[in-house]
């Protein structure tokens, strides 16, 4: 059986340390083995331990680079090579790095701290910012160059001790065949990124963002809770809600979202904008369309109406309405923060709006 010679009696084979007809068996290691990983980075995995007399030693690898490490009286080790894999080392330092020690790792796409551009919160300062890889297992696509990818994912370079491949071939096999039997994993990932931020707003409110930014890409963004749309710009509304899109009350000129309760919605005979708040009735009228009063004989010609109709006037803060009656068309115009627009009614609005105007 092919040995590496330690001493005059005492060497190591497929078994574990001889010296003579004493074989100290490969084993798992008892514990920690400082001496056996300080040198590595990232930290190998330690398959088998062996110890006799002052003798030690290990077969320490990551993923297919693997190392006989042997020591005496507690002296650094020396090594030799039993295999050599410069991708596994590079794959055993985005694992290290991005997973847990030990593990090795695959990269599909990759997005790096200093390549993204984050969101923004319109008339807002960011004041914090957060960023951290984000992991997705079990992606599509090819992978990386280990290289290409662990320069991605870390500036430290991987690195092994010095060991020159001097053993014996059929040692060297033996050695190799007792390590395969505990086959190595290695996962496929992509890394993006997950940000946390906070913004202040211009009235001193602070309000914190979390967003991802996909592996491979730049760009990061946020999700509409309605719609599923990926947002790179949001807004703020009068409840610091974050939102892509505001509505702004004609009225009292202040934005909603969605998520507002109070949230801007068509009045109920104008189709102005209205929120929640200046809704002036409980069927759903802006407080113009509630206040509408009829127009004098003569002053009708004003407002567009011939002789023989009517109209209906209203003004109150940054709202006008008229509502225009010849013969059996009707119709409402609006004048706000929007613009000014004149729509028909149809037959169930107008009889509401004979209710509305006998009632007062």
């Amino acid at each position: 059986m092919s040995r590496l010679i330690l001493d005059d009696d005492t060497g190591i084979d497929g078994r574990g340390i001889v010296r003579d007809d004493v074989v100290a068996e490969w084993g798992p290691p008892p514990g920690p083995l400082d001496w056996a990983v300080e040198d590595w980075q990232p930290e190998p995995e330690i398959v088998a331990w062996a110890r006799l007399g002052p003798w030690e030693a290990v077969l320490a690898r990551i993923g297919r680079h693997a190392q006989l490490g042997v020591r005496r009286d507690g002296r650094r080790p020396d090594w030799h090579g039993l295999s050599k894999s410069p991708d596994d080392m590079n794959r055993g330092m985005v694992g290290s790095t991005l997973l847990a020690p030990g593990r090795l790792a695959d990269v599909t796409a990759v997005t790096r701290r200093d390549e993204f551009t984050g969101i923004q919160v319109q008339g807002a300062e960011r004041v914090q910012q957060m960023v951290v890889p984000r992991i997705v297992e079990h992606p599509p696509g090819e992978e990386l160059d280990p290289a290409q990818a662990r320069h991605a994912v870390t500036t430290a370079a991987a690195q092994a001790p010095g060991a020159p491949l001097d053993l014996p071939a059929e040692l060297t096999r033996e050695l190799l065949h007792r390590l395969r039997r505990t086959p190595t994993e290695v996962v496929r990932i992509a890394v993006g990124l997950r940000v946390a931020e906070t913004w202040r707003l211009p009235d001193g409110f602070e309000i914190p963002v979390v967003y991802d930014v996909a592996p491979g890409t730049a760009q990061g963004y946020v999700l509409d809770e309605d719609t599923g749309a990926a947002l790179t710009t949001l807004h703020a509304c009068r409840n610091h809600h974050l939102a892509g899109a505001l509505a702004w009350c004609a009225h009292c000129l202040n934005p909603t979202c969605a998520a507002c309760s109070e949230s801007v919605r068509p009045c109920r005979l104008c189709q102005g904008a209205v929120c929640g708040d200046c809704l002036a009735t409980p069927d759903g009228r802006c407080p113009a369309c509630a206040r509408l009063a009829k127009v004098g004989r003569f002053a009708r010609g004003r407002y567009g109406v011939s002789a023989g109709g009517s109209a209906w006037h209203s003004e109150v803060p940054n709202v006008q309405v008229t509502v225009r009656q010849e013969r059996n068309y009707w119709t409402v115009e609006r004048w706000d923060r929007y613009g000014r627009v004149t729509v028909p009614l149809d037959p169930h609005t107008v009889q509401a709006l004979r209710g509305w105007l006998s009632a007062r």
